[in-house]
């Protein structure tokens, strides 16, 4: 994304050359409006966008797509600006004017994790579904479980009998189709869940 027409126009000729897909955004308002449709890929973003700040649009990319890695571009020489960026999750930063090659060894590179990063949000959004269909009263027994393990230090924390704990406890594993609750368990990272 670019808010410079010739430069977007640039990226997706030697992009298509190479066989690539891409899908040009202006600014960076619409790019967050597409997240949700995106398929996933690697975005390369100019930094200095007319709309919205860089880290801004960065911000929330890394918040709702861990399957779109980016690479962010400037004309400025500002390295701090280029570190920050990188701190804040960015794969790779390239100083424009770049050369086609520069560009295709940094896709080339992003390629591994693009596909790490595949895997890791289809795993949250399976965890977001799991974790959303639980009732606010399972979801407490979940977190309490995952901390305590026994049905009746869960009890005492939630103020509920045991056996209250043990049937939330079996409606939550019927709606995990899973046999044991330590299956549950290693969703948790995954849920974005406190």
């Amino acid at each position: 994304m670019d808010h410079d027409s010739r430069m977007r126009q640039e990226l997706v000729r030697i992009l298509r050359r190479e066989g690539f897909g891409p899908v040009p955004f202006s600014c960076g308002s619409d790019f967050i409006e597409a997240l949700d449709f995106l398929a996933p890929g690697i975005a390369v973003m100019e930094l200095h966008l007319a709309d919205m700040a860089g880290p801004a649009v960065q911000q929330e990319l890394s918040a709702r797509r861990v399957d779109i890695p980016l690479i962010v571009m400037t004309a400025s020489r500002d390295i701090p600006t280029a570190v920050d960026v990188i701190k804040r999750g960015a794969i790779d930063f390239l100083e424009k004017p770049f050369a086609d090659g520069l560009l295709l060894k940094v896709l080339a590179n992003a390629w591994p994790m693009l596909e790490r990063n595949i895997e890791i949000q289809r795993r949250r959004e399976a965890a977001a579904a799991y974790f959303g269909s639980l009732t606010k009263r399972e979801l407490d027994v979940v977190r309490a479980l995952s901390s305590s393990g026994s049905n009746r230090d869960v009890a005492d924390a939630l103020q509920i009998s045991i056996r209250t704990v043990e049937m939330h406890r079996a409606s939550i594993m019927k709606k995990f189709g899973v046999k044991k609750f330590s299956e549950i368990i290693r969703f948790l990272p995954d849920s974005g869940l406190p």
